[in-house]
């Protein structure tokens, strides 16, 4: 069991390298802005005691991998499997712990670990037998799978909304607005096959383009409903609702981006680094999209030439 975890020690050491930095430097990094976001929602969130608690289980959930626990299970008993799953779990929480009891929050502490176990006792489904219509057609599949997967989150969602229009609670329901793009985000967290790569009939700029805009296209469909009921009950703040949309439009780029640069190399883990970094430093946007973007290019060359 020491060996797994030190194998994904190795694999964040090596995602640093590979995206070219030192992890002395990273991991600073990560910590003082992940204290920084954190400190921002608990000053400007109403009950963020509790909605940080559901970011943190929502994060364990999101980056969890069935593929990945097969592999486990496979190569250890069945003891240290489920040993490994609930250590990685409570590891994934931690950091959210951690602050917490920083703050004091002592019932929120041991909620978290809780939640944490028992997420580590179901099982994430790779196939969802129940058909529920989407409004996406047939294409991109991403958005079809991933929002049949996720239908329970979008109910969530939508009532936090509800809440935060019968509470007058403003921050709230930008709250609901990005967490709409935080779900869609996760749509483009697995490669794609490189056939369904190149049996497009389209350069590597072309591609990019037409899932570029089908994604900004499909997100502003689930995003719509909690976009026209801010601008309804909260119009004098039409501005603030607008940044945030296009800053979840920016961040779910960057995912799809991340998508097609480490298309192959199961880079699972240092996808979820850089969403929480940018996450909890928007402006990291500005240097990551582009990046992203010209590295995707150099990679789908050699599908769609």
């Amino acid at each position: 069991m020491k060996y797994y975890f030190l194998l994904q020690y190795k694999r964040i050491y090596r995602s640093f390298k590979d995206f070219g930095t030192e992890p002395f430097i990273g991991y600073p990094i990560i910590i003082i802005l992940f204290y920084w976001m954190s400190s921002s929602i608990f000053e400007n969130i109403l009950y963020a005691n509790y909605i940080y608690a559901l970011i943190s289980i929502f994060f364990t959930y999101a980056i969890g991998n069935s593929e990945h626990r097969r592999f486990v299970k496979q190569h250890f008993s069945i003891a240290n499997y489920r040993k490994i799953i609930v250590i990685n779990n409570m590891l994934k929480v931690t950091p959210f712990a951690m602050f917490l009891l920083y703050k004091t929050y002592y019932i929120e502490v041991f909620l978290v670990y809780g939640l944490a176990f028992l997420v580590s006792l179901t099982k994430k489904r790779t196939k969802v037998s129940l058909m529920v219509p989407t409004p996406f057609g047939k294409k991109p599949f991403e958005f079809v799978i991933g929002f049949r997967k996720t239908l329970w989150l979008f109910l969530l969602i939508y009532c936090l909304t509800i809440i935060a229009v019968y509470k007058g609670n403003f921050n709230l329901g930008v709250f609901s607005l990005v967490s709409v793009f935080f779900v869609c985000s996760s749509y483009f967290m697995k490669p794609d096959s490189d056939f369904y790569i190149w049996i497009h009939a389209m350069n590597s700029r072309e591609f990019l383009r037409h899932k570029i805009g089908i994604a900004l296209r499909n997100s502003f469909v689930l995003a719509l409903p909690i976009l026209i009921g801010l601008s309804i009950f909260y119009f004098d703040q039409l501005h603030i609702t607008l940044f945030f949309l296009f800053a979840g439009f920016s961040y779910m780029l960057m995912y799809l981006l991340m998508k097609y640069s480490f298309q192959n190399q199961g880079m699972e883990i240092f996808q979820g680094i850089i969403g929480i970094l940018c996450l909890l430093f928007p402006p990291i946007l500005i240097i990551a999209i582009p990046y992203f973007y010209n590295k995707t290019i150099k990679n789908l060359d050699l599908l769609l030439k």
